[in-house]
């Protein structure tokens, strides 16, 4: 527990810099960074939620419907963006990532009491059969999403089907480890040696640079002589015990180091893999959202906000009409004219910045984002 909460804090002061940067190359609209503007600038800021916390997200449905915003779906989003509707008040595209459960526990009645919409991005693959009972963070169910999607409260999109990132160097930056954080158990595909898509790695496995599996790099394969090496001693050494160790990285760095003089370095995969494991993560997930939600499926959220040319031409081969990252050096707003294959979406953190009565100063938001990065163990 201790260990995650200090995971949890220094991924907060990591986004310090991230953060700043995109200040400084104009990532943002101008509503965040400008004091004096009192409405929006002709466009539709997309904001991007994760988990859903009740006092925080009644406060910001509460700004938003007392300063007379209006949430739009996804079809007059898009029409928006071609010029085809005129809007008629200040507008915003809410989003919501992964599928957790405080979505239909929380948002859903919250966005009913308010009137408003929101665009859930799910990743199938996670999605329960059955509505489950758990503590703490736990997946949406099939009967849960598909209440929601028939209220219009909700409507839902891809986020891709597996939510996977994978090896993209040969340079190792840990081991997997009892307190390697797995954010609501997701199951990555950091290996897939076997063909399994799992986070829950044997002890000791080496874990390489990686990125999300859309962002466009071609896969490492990791040596499996080295992996195993890694994995046998932690094994060796009493298994889970070895962490409690002060010095067990140094000492399984000396471990790979041997084993790397050992064997050779393993190959990466060719374009044309790229290409059909990138299909193989947009297609499955476009194709059963379909079959479920018995629709078409046109919207593709990028898992970590993080796609690439390729991914945008591969998504446009098989039918979907617009791709939703993070913010990225394109564009910082959503205007007329832009281009749904581009569209940046900003954290809710942001929300109450936009022009309105009881605007937060932006040194408030930030003091509140980590704040709340301290408070909770949740990694997202």
């Amino acid at each position: 527990m201790l260990n995650q909460v200090t995971q949890k804090i220094k991924k907060g002061f990591q986004e310090v810099p991230i953060e700043i940067g995109r200040f400084v190359s104009h990532q943002y609209p101008d509503f965040i960074t400008n004091n004096q503007l009192e409405r929006l600038q002709d466009e539709v800021p997309v904001f991007m939620f994760h988990t859903i916390y009740p006092n925080l997200f009644k406060q910001q449905l509460e700004y938003l419907k007392i300063n007379q915003y209006q949430t739009l779906d996804l079809k007059t989003f898009i029409a928006f963006l071609k010029g085809e509707v005129e809007l008629k008040q200040p507008s915003v595209l809410i989003t919501v990532d992964d599928g957790e459960k405080s979505w239909y526990e929380v948002a859903y009645p919250l966005l009913k009491e308010y009137g408003f919409h929101a665009v859930g991005f799910l990743v199938p693959f996670y999605i329960k059969e059955k509505p489950e009972s758990a503590q703490g963070k736990s997946w949406l169910s099939w009967p849960e999403v598909i209440e929601m999607e028939k209220s219009g409260v909700f409507e839902f999109e891809s986020h891709s089907y597996y939510h996977g990132k994978i090896f993209t160097e040969p340079k190792v930056i840990d081991f997997f480890n009892p307190d390697y954080p797995n954010s609501l158990g997701m199951q990555t595909p950091w290996i897939n040696y076997q063909g399994s898509y799992t986070n829950q790695l044997p002890l000791g496995t080496p874990i390489y640079e990686n990125a999300a599996r859309l962002k466009g790099k071609r896969r490492y394969f990791d040596p499996p002589e080295i992996r195993e090496t890694c994995i046998n001693w932690v094994k060796d050494q009493g298994g889970v015990e070895v962490f409690k160790r002060s010095n067990w990285r140094q000492q399984l760095q000396r471990v790979y180091q041997e084993a790397q003089e050992q064997n050779e370095l393993a190959d990466y995969e060719s374009e044309q893999e790229q290409k059909e494991q990138i299909l193989l993560d947009l297609g499955p997930a476009k194709n059963h959202l379909s079959e479920r939600l018995n629709k078409p499926i046109e919207h593709l959220c990028y898992p970590w906000g993080q796609g690439s040319e390729l991914s945008v031409k591969l998504s446009q081969e098989i039918g979907y009409i617009s791709n939703f990252w993070d913010s990225i050096p394109q564009r910082s707003t959503n205007q007329k004219g832009d281009s749904p294959l581009y569209t940046p979406r900003i954290k809710d953190d942001y929300l109450m910045r936009l022009p309105g009565a009881g605007r937060k100063p932006l040194w408030k938001i930030f003091k509140d984002k980590l704040n709340r990065r301290a408070k909770t163990i949740d990694l997202y």
